[in-house]
């Protein structure tokens, strides 16, 4: 059981560092873009996005 909790919080600091570099790496993009002038369609961000967005 212990070794099973064990790979689970490994696999779940996993996803977080992966959710974290996406995160960044979408960030980066859109300012790109903005800077460029072109802003993304409203209907492109999902809701849990947009609230993610409003967060920082």
């Amino acid at each position: 059981m212990k070794a099973k909790i064990e790979k689970q919080n490994e696999r779940i600091d996993q996803l977080g560092s992966f959710v974290l570099a996406y995160s960044v790496t979408v960030d980066r993009l859109i300012r790109r873009m903005r800077h460029r002038g072109i802003t993304p369609d409203p209907t492109d961000i999902r809701d849990q996005v947009r609230e993610h967005m409003r967060t920082r």
